[in-house]
């Protein structure tokens, strides 16, 4: 009798201490979440702009005339709050890139940045050919906006709706 209840213990001692069997992991089946890129552009930090309000900037809410744009990389110079618009808080970087294609449409590239360095990235096509321009968001925001703009040589003004009732006017001059 003892010798099987040797045996016995020694089997069991012996599953215990081996490793378990080696399991295959298979694939999730779900879904996972992707995050999509929609443009390379990098803000510079050392740039950051704060958030005028519109009575420090009698001039914020004149006619904005339009004008051809000039592809090339732009960063922020200054914004103005007008009305009610919610903006961001605190200081921000960004930069926006203008490409036209060979049939001459036009794509935003916008990148902008907090001072921690976390980047909202968002991609538009450009059309001005209606009564009023709009941006089309292709990437990071959905739908489409009204919006105003003067473009001059390495300047460019954009007015764009923010918020319910108010608006956000954004000056960008023209990396050399």
């Amino acid at each position: 009798m003892r010798p099987s209840i040797l045996s016995a213990t020694f089997v069991v001692i012996l599953v215990a201490c081996s490793p378990p069997a080696q399991q295959i992991d298979e694939p999730s089946r779900e879904p996972q979440p992707q995050v999509q890129a929609c443009n390379d552009i990098t803000p510079s930090l050392s740039r950051l702009v704060r958030i005028e309000e519109q009575q420090a900037v009698a001039a914020a809410a004149s006619d904005l005339r339009g004008g051809a744009l000039e592809p090339g990389l732009y960063d922020l110079t200054r914004a103005v709050r007008i009305g009610q618009a919610t903006g961001w808080q605190g200081a921000r970087a960004v930069a926006l890139d203008l490409r036209e294609d060979t049939s001459g449409a036009v794509t935003f590239n916008w990148a902008g940045a907090e001072a921690s360095g976390e980047i909202d990235r968002w991609t538009a096509t450009f059309n001005d050919s209606g009564e009023h321009p709009i941006l089309s968001y292709t990437c990071g925001r959905i739908g489409d906006v009204a919006v105003e703009f003067t473009a001059q040589s390495n300047a460019l003004t954009l007015r764009v709706p923010d918020g319910a009732n108010g608006s956000l006017q954004l000056e960008f001059q023209r990396r050399p």
